[in-house]
């Protein structure tokens, strides 16, 4: 039972020295299969970078801030502030190697 206990308690201490350790680092999404960094900014303002590789799409990469900007919120009417990334319509035939810079946004979620 003891053991049980000491287990417990550090998988729970584990959980929280990683929340506090990822602030900013570089982290993977397993489901959407993209990387990304999120920043706290204070007064529920976050700043999220979601990395560019050859192999992810700009769909994939905005539907993934989407998604993180609602998990993040737990509600609609979030705001989206994009900072830099987005690509042009002609971009990728105009430039079939041009090489994407990642997106990242300020999302600031509703008081």
């Amino acid at each position: 039972m003891r053991l049980v206990a000491i287990v417990c308690m550090v998988f729970l201490l584990a959980a929280c020295s990683n929340t506090a350790k990822n602030n900013g680092q570089p982290q993977w999404d397993f489901d959407h299969h993209v990387q990304f960094q999120q920043k706290d900014l204070g007064d529920n303002r976050y700043h999220i970078k979601v990395v560019s590789t050859s192999k992810t799409r700009f769909s994939q990469l905005a539907t993934f801030l989407m998604r993180k900007s609602l998990n993040i919120c737990q509600s609609y009417g979030f705001k989206i502030e994009v900072l830099k990334g987005v690509e042009g319509f002609n971009d990728r035939r105009s430039f079939p190697n041009l090489i994407m810079d990642s997106l990242a946004a300020n999302v600031e979620c509703k008081s």
